[in-house]
């Protein structure tokens, strides 16, 4: 059982650990990037070229490394498990969204605007109730008498996104945009149904399962019983020779942009479409209600010092689970950004943002002020202040380097994490690489309507 359980959490071992908001880029109009967080947003150059970058961001509620981890009497550091434990919640939730943008492509032609871009996305998400961890460390003996319920939620998955898009002058202070892209799955684990509840008895300690775990995945896992579960799942594995498969999908963006003189409006929602895993597709199901009694089995389902061996025997002729070859579709996490920006000086913006996100029945979301600084030809600076995840401590940095048509850039949420590693839950980091060619000249500053 213990290694059954454990099976939940060493899925994300075998990955890299879905996502922390990316707040800083969507302020950052000068560079292709910021065209991600909005179709309508253009760089003012011709023509834009996106050269290999990452995105990467993770978040781990309740656990920072100086919770994981503690000092021995022999000065190693060691994994504190009772105490990493004690700092969870009710329940708890670890995020991860990695994004390797290959190359991408913007042309503006005259007043409308082309693009075409290619990226490998990777997700992970995990929502689960700490008793879990209790389940699998400290063992049920804290439960008798009690019922607890043990099921995570989880989405593992990765994709090749190919999109292509449009965007339209409609006044010259209007611009509307979409985007359209073909989703090519690569590996997914994903819980569909989650209703796992375990009860001890108080007097002949028989323990009572009560299932309705359902989990899906595609090019994954492989379950040959109790003893034998292995992932297979591996991003390093995504190469170029295998650009589509068997799992595919669609999801559009659509945003627009209103320039009201200094002022700037910017709305946009992204990501609305799904994947359906047809291919390498294996469910497993466990339902109804298990009892067994046995004072030796129960006391050490969830004990180390009882014979693995022996409780798998007993488990298998308990424990019967369904197998089957059902596709199944999976949503993408349902982003929206709402914005202004206020330019105080020619070299000089403020701006607000709010974000939700929708993602399996929950809504995810943030609020941020921003200011960029155009401190020489070259060089562009900014700063951003977020309230996220109940806390109000995100801190970022973001600059560009532009140096003829290159242009470099980076970008992070929380600058704290570089100073403070281990006292902090989440981390992110965007960096990029740009050709800028044909610069076009803005609007004449009679333009549009000028409210400021």
């Amino acid at each position: 059982m213990k290694k059954v359980l454990f099976f939940l959490f060493a899925t994300l071992a075998n990955v890299a650990l879905l996502a922390q908001q990316d707040l800083s880029t969507h302020f950052m109009r000068h560079t292709w990037q910021a065209h991600r967080t909005n179709p309508a947003l253009y760089p003012d150059y011709g023509v834009s070229i996106g050269l290999p970058g990452v995105y990467n961001s993770l978040w781990i509620e309740n656990l920072t490394y100086n919770t994981l981890f503690t000092t021995d009497a022999n000065g190693q550091q060691v994994i504190d498990i009772n105490s990493s434990i004690a700092a969870l919640e009710g329940q708890n939730r670890i995020r991860e969204q990695l994004d390797l943008e290959t190359l991408s492509l913007g042309l503006r032609l005259g007043p409308v605007g082309l693009s075409f871009a290619h990226a490998f996305r990777f997700n992970a998400y995990l929502d689960y109730p700490k008793a879990l961890p209790q389940l699998i460390w400290q063992g049920n003996a804290q439960f008798i008498g009690q019922e607890v319920s043990f099921g995570p939620q989880t989405d593992i998955y990765a994709y090749q996104e190919f999109a292509v898009g449009a965007m339209v002058d409609l006044a010259k202070w209007v611009q509307v945009g979409g985007r359209v892209k073909f989703l090519s799955g690569a590996g997914s684990v994903s819980t569909a149904n989650s209703g796992l509840r375990l009860r001890t008895d108080d007097e002949i300690y028989a323990l009572t399962l009560d299932a309705d775990f359902r989990l899906n995945t595609a090019a994954s896992i492989n379950y040959n019983g109790f003893d034998d579960v292995r992932a297979n799942f591996d991003f390093a594995s995504f190469s170029l020779d295998q650009l589509t498969t068997g799992n595919n999908g669609f999801a559009f963006d659509i945003g627009a942009r209103i320039d009201l003189g200094k002022l700037d409006l910017s709305a946009s929602l992204l990501d609305i479409g799904q994947i359906t895993w047809d291919e390498d597709v294996s469910n497993y199901s466990l339902n109804g209600v298990y009892e067994y009694e046995g004072l030796d089995l129960a006391q050490g389902i969830f004990e180390d010092s009882t014979s693995f061996g022996s409780v798998l025997d007993t488990l298998k002729q308990i424990y019967e689970v369904k197998e089957t070859q059902e596709s199944y579709e999976m949503a993408l996490p349902r982003r929206m950004y709402l914005s202004a920006t206020l330019q105080l000086r020619e070299n000089w913006t403020v701006g607000g943002l709010f974000y939700s996100e929708r993602y399996r029945g929950q809504t995810f979301t943030a609020a941020a002020l921003s200011t960029n600084l155009q401190v020489l030809s070259m060089l562009n600076v900014g700063a951003l202040f977020a309230y996220r995840d109940r806390r109000f401590d995100n801190l970022g940095l973001n600059a560009t380097f532009k140096l003829g048509p290159v242009q470099l850039m980076a970008a992070t949420d929380n600058i704290l994490t570089v100073f403070q590693p281990k006292d902090s839950n989440s981390s992110s980091l965007r960096i990029g690489l740009n050709l800028l060619f044909n610069r076009i000249d803005p609007p004449a500053t009679d333009a549009g309507p000028k409210w400021f």
